[in-house]
């Protein structure tokens, strides 16, 4: 096998085996690092809307959160792609290929330079007359177009860190990223400051400032992969798209990134129906995804950790551990979601108001806490089985799935409810309701066992069985 002698012995550093030792302990120490980055993510965008929302008022609230569902329909394929050069890195890694894994690392880079480059130009392009397709009210419009304008001038770095992020996540290393967003974010929160209260710019300052925050990580991200051990080191002279590595990352990464684009696009139907109903309840959608963020942000930490464990045990042909390993992830995203959940539903207004003095926006926050979250456990179990179903390149099942269940599913029930009772509360219950529907269908093809099939899975216990004798 090519290079196994070399990767056997570098174990230490910059990435982990997670084919060895005791699962929980494995899992949970690998999480916490994704934990603290999907945090300061969330803590740097809070700090976005709550400057914004007491420093200019709910409307540009209302604009920023109109932008944020539209800039995650545009770059969401593509983030897919990261996550199929996860995959891909992760699996390589468990087989310990070094030359597969040293070519699928340089494709992974390549991509997202090239993406990035894609998304700034087309964002910029499109993303406006999306806007106003959105049924963005006239008085939310002006400061939504020129938030998205100058956030998408950003992407190239966004694209190389969450590529960069996602190798070094895949060969066990959670912890470098988490370094490197913090630094971001800090910076993040200072800009907000100095744009949007000291120079008075209002949305351009919070789009601007989220913007040159994000160079910082991607750089860091950059110089890491290029200091990594011989062998799986990130070479410039390297950066090139190899075409086995390339074709099997985009096999993997455009289903993934399509079902997440489709979820958005519902959500973006969703956004509209919310915009229907005017600023306020605009604004109050914004507190609601600002404030369930934190919550995600702890299921999505525990799918990441989850996708990049097992997809190093299924490259080592240990299927077992890979399904012992979701049942754990399970176990603790029940635990995390109910509490959290409980928090959320009893001090709502409380927690709403830290962004906004406005209590129509406040009224509107907390009630779709109240209606739209207490079922979020069954998500949380989504999330779960669609890493562990990815982390073995299977990615075509959960798009399908989630094209059913969060699309249809979602979009179906505010068209047909809304015709026997026309309230903002039926677009809230149509998420608890997409997730049922959704859960039904991932688990029935977690259980069939055929996620657990495939090509690479198969030359992986073929090379064992063959090391064994």
């Amino acid at each position: 096998m090519p290079g196994r002698g070399t990767m056997e012995k570098k174990r230490t550093g910059a990435v982990t085996d997670l084919t060895q030792g005791v699962i929980w302990r494995q899992l949970v120490l690998f999480a916490l690092p994704f934990l603290f980055s999907n945090l300061l993510q969330q803590f740097y965008s809070t700090a976005d809307a709550a400057i914004v929302g007491q420093s200019v008022g709910a409307g540009a609230l209302a604009a920023i959160g109109s932008c944020d569902k539209l800039v995650f329909l545009l770059i969401n394929l593509f983030v897919g792609v990261s996550t199929g050069a996860s995959i891909a890195v992760a699996q390589a890694f468990g087989r310990k290929d070094e030359d597969g894994l040293s070519r699928t690392v340089h494709s992974s880079v390549t991509l997202g330079l090239l993406s990035g480059a894609f998304l700034t130009a087309v964002g910029i392009w499109l993303a406006p007359k999306l806007l106003v397709a959105m049924n963005t009210p006239d008085d939310v419009l002006p400061m939504a177009v020129d938030y998205i304008e100058i956030y998408f001038m950003g992407m190239i770095p966004v694209m190389v860190y969450n590529m960069g992020s996602g190798i070094l996540r895949a060969m066990g290393n959670s912890k470098s990223a988490l370094l490197y967003l913090a630094a971001a974010g800090f910076i993040n929160v200072g800009l907000d400051l100095l744009f949007v209260r000291g120079f008075s710019w209002g949305v351009k300052g919070a789009a601007a400032a989220t913007a040159i925050s994000q160079v910082l990580p991607a750089l860091l991200v950059f110089l890491k992969l290029t200091r990594l051990e011989e062998g799986y080191r990130l070479r410039l002279r390297g950066l090139r798209l190899y075409k086995e590595e390339t074709l099997y990352i985009v096999r993997v990464g455009v289903p993934a990134g399509l079902r997440m684009v489709l979820i958005n696009i519902s959500n973006v139907i969703v956004q509209s129906r919310i915009n229907a109903f005017g600023m306020e309840a605009m604004a109050g959608c914004t507190l609601f995804f600002k404030i369930e963020g934190y919550l995600y942000a702890m299921i999505s930490a525990l799918s990441l950790a989850l996708t990049s464990f097992a997809g190093q045990n299924i490259g080592a042909a240990d299927y077992v551990r890979a399904k012992k390993g979701k049942q754990i992830c399970m176990n603790i995203a029940a635990a995390v979601t109910v509490v959290m959940v409980v928090v959320l539903c009893v001090w709502a207004e409380p927690i709403c108001r830290i962004f906004t003095k406005e209590e129509p926006a406040v009224f509107y926050g907390a009630l779709q806490l109240r209606y739209q979250l207490p079922l979020y456990i069954i998500f949380s179990w989504n999330e779960i089985i669609n890493g562990a179903v990815l982390s073995s390149g299977h990615s075509v099942a959960p798009m399908v799935i989630s094209l059913l269940g969060m699309c249809v599913g979602r979009v179906g029930f505010i068209f047909v409810a809304s015709e026997f009772w026309y309230d903002i509360r039926v677009v809230y219950l149509a998420f608890p309701f997409s997730w049922l529907v959704t859960h039904v269908g991932i688990q029935f093809y977690y259980y069939s066992g055929k996620w657990i099939q495939g090509k690479r899975f198969l030359e992986a216990v073929r090379e064992q069985e063959a090391e064994r004798g």
